[in-house]
């Protein structure tokens, strides 16, 4: 079973065994991520070039009307990462929620409300308190997506719901995720979870209600929330491999280049 026909980042490719399992990454996966980097990355240097020339239709709503519907499955989503998470993380989940409802808005992107906060608000439990497997032995996403799904499949929630929100936490650390191939779910968790970490898209959003959000939900110090260490994450992981990626551009570029969701 070591060799799995399945997207990378899925619940069912985190399954795989072998040299590849428990989410270590092929040379050809490898390749994706950064191919999947320079696409998301390209279309942040289009924003940045409208953004100058004053030609980006920023988009704004109310975040009143950006709420979760009440349901059973939102109330147990919440209730497990209240439960688990701190208050930092629990401000990255709902900030995420928000720029993913944002980015919607502005694709005028239909996507389910339920399954995209269910997504975000737990897209980081593999990094929570209670877990059984640490960042090192395992993908933190692909750990993640299996406790989640265990977590709402044992209240009683529809599998094929709860398989959609697993997918898009395991996918949401590919970099970038196609809508087309994936849906909106996971393509939008994808691109909340980039906009709040390294301020991808932000200039698709309003700047007084990127305010709010940051009024509502403050950021904190995500590099130590997110376990952004060094040597933390399993080698050749997604974590690992981005953490890399990360620690030799610092080496041409001081941190503070990097653009942030705030800015």
């Amino acid at each position: 079973m070591s060799e799995v026909d399945a997207p990378m980042g899925t619940v069912k490719w985190g399954r795989r065994t072998g040299p590849f399992s428990k989410g270590r990454l092929k040379r050809s996966e490898k390749a994706k991520v950064l191919m999947n980097l320079a696409r998301i990355s390209s279309l942040e240097a289009k924003d940045t070039i409208l953004d100058r020339l004053g030609l980006i239709n920023t988009y704004g709503a109310e975040l009143e009307g950006l709420q979760p519907p009440d349901t059973a499955l939102v109330r147990d989503a919440f209730d497990f990462a209240d439960d688990v998470q701190g208050v930092e993380l629990m401000r990255h989940s709902w900030r995420t929620y928000y720029w993913a409802m944002l980015l919607a808005g502005y694709r005028k992107l239909d996507v389910d409300r339920e399954l995209l906060f269910s997504a975000a608000i737990l897209h980081d439990v593999g990094l929570a308190r209670g877990r059984t497997s640490e960042p090192i032995d395992c993908c933190f996403v692909v750990y993640g997506a299996e406790r989640c799904k265990h977590h709402l499949v044992g209240k009683g929630h529809d599998r094929q719901k709860v398989g959609k929100i697993a997918d898009a936490i395991g996918l949401h650390l590919n970099g970038y995720v196609s809508n087309r191939v994936h849906g909106a779910v996971a393509h939008l968790l994808s691109r909340g979870a980039m906009c709040d970490v390294f301020g991808m898209g932000r200039r698709r959003i309003d700047k007084s209600l990127r305010r709010r959000v940051f009024e509502e939900y403050p950021k904190g110090d995500l590099r130590q929330e997110l376990e952004i260490w060094p040597g933390h994450h399993l080698a050749g992981t997604r974590g690992d491999f981005l953490i890399r990626l990360g620690d030799r551009s610092k080496s041409s570029t001081e941190m503070t280049g990097v653009p942030q969701a705030g800015d």
